[in-house]
């Protein structure tokens, strides 16, 4: 170790000295690096990790829609309001006899002041003199064409019913109808009828396919 003689200090502890600051400002150099990085991983992560919700994801759109589209297509009827039985004079027309049958028209006629409708199948149904009822009511004809029939005050609807000939096998026995009891579609309200002399209609069928009489859709139209 020598001595600076212009000076009078340690060249070799100044040497240190001098190395000692230079690993102080390193070292502070590294820390304030490292906070930086800190910092700046600190800053990234909430930023990754922090989203904004997605509405679109959760939003469903309604499906009232579907329901009510659903809902209007299943509760159309026919417009108009139903002829009651009070409101109408029911006829059984005179016998016009085919081939193993004999067929009459029923006629509904609107005595009301006001237009009503018919939609469908009457009942029909006949009665012997003592009220009873012969064989099984008119079955409905297969293949008629339903539809609604406007009946302005006076107007006529129309039904036909054909009863089969009783002396046809497989009907095994007969009655004789003093009544046709008739009810107007929709309707639970009968309207009795005085049947035409001599309807003869099949009161013991032997066989369950049997048909003893067939009644017709209501129409605008006499049949």
């Amino acid at each position: 170790m020598g001595i600076d003689r212009q000076s009078g200090s340690d060249v070799g502890t100044g040497g240190r000295r001098r190395t000692g600051r230079h690993l102080l400002t390193g070292a502070a150099l590294l820390a304030a690096a490292f906070g930086l990085t800190a910092c700046g991983s600190s800053s990234s992560s909430s930023t990754t990790t922090t989203k904004p919700a997605s509405s679109t994801t959760t939003t469903k759109p309604s499906a009232s829609t579907t329901s009510t589209t659903a809902a209007s297509s299943t509760t159309t009827k026919p417009a108009g309001t139903g002829c009651a039985t009070s409101a109408l004079t029911v006829t059984f027309g005179n016998p016009n006899g085919t081939a193993g049958a004999v067929h009459y028209t029923i006629t509904f006629h609107n005595t009301g002041s006001s237009s009503c409708t018919l939609y469908g199948y009457p009942g029909v149904s006949f009665l012997s003199a003592g009220g009873s009822q012969i064989g099984a009511p008119a079955q409905r004809q297969s293949g008629g064409t339903v539809a609604t029939v406007t009946l302005s005050p006076g107007g006529d609807a129309y039904s036909s019913v054909a009863v089969t000939d009783p002396g046809i096998p497989p009907c095994s026995s007969q009655g004789s109808a003093a009544q046709v009891r008739i009810f107007p579609p929709g309707q639970t309200q009968a309207a009795l009828v005085t049947a035409p002399s001599g309807v003869a209609v099949c009161s013991s069928p032997n066989t369950s396919a049997y048909t003893s009489a067939t009644v017709t859709p209501v129409s605008s139209t006499q049949l």
